[in-house]
């Protein structure tokens, strides 16, 4: 599988940097005319579905599509503990809804 090196970018714009989050996904999508946004949500709509707008898949750009799909196909990559550990983890929203057995 080879991914191209806007989607990894993509994808570590749409994470915290910094502080106690650092290495989560931000708690609110980035502007939606980056490509950050496409790897945002196709990131979340994996760990935390309650977050994604399915309207936003519907206006975004053809590069914003490629990244969308790019960051699909490393999440079906992932063995299944690994997605598992992922889904409970990227996201402090999804955490609090497993905890509380909502998934």
């Amino acid at each position: 599988m080879s991914v191209s090196p806007a989607s990894i970018t993509a994808l570590r714009d749409a994470m915290c940097k910094r502080g106690p989050r650092k290495g989560l996904l931000l708690a609110a999508a980035p502007k939606s005319d980056t490509l950050a946004f496409a790897a945002w949500q196709a990131a979340v709509l994996e760990v935390n579905p309650f977050k994604a707008s399915v309207g936003a898949l519907l206006f975004m750009s053809d590069e914003q599509m490629l990244v969308y799909r790019d960051v699909q196909a490393m999440w079906a990559a992932l063995p299944p503990q690994k997605q598992a550990v992922l889904r409970y983890g990227l996201d402090k929203d999804a955490r609090a809804l497993h905890d509380l057995g909502v998934f």
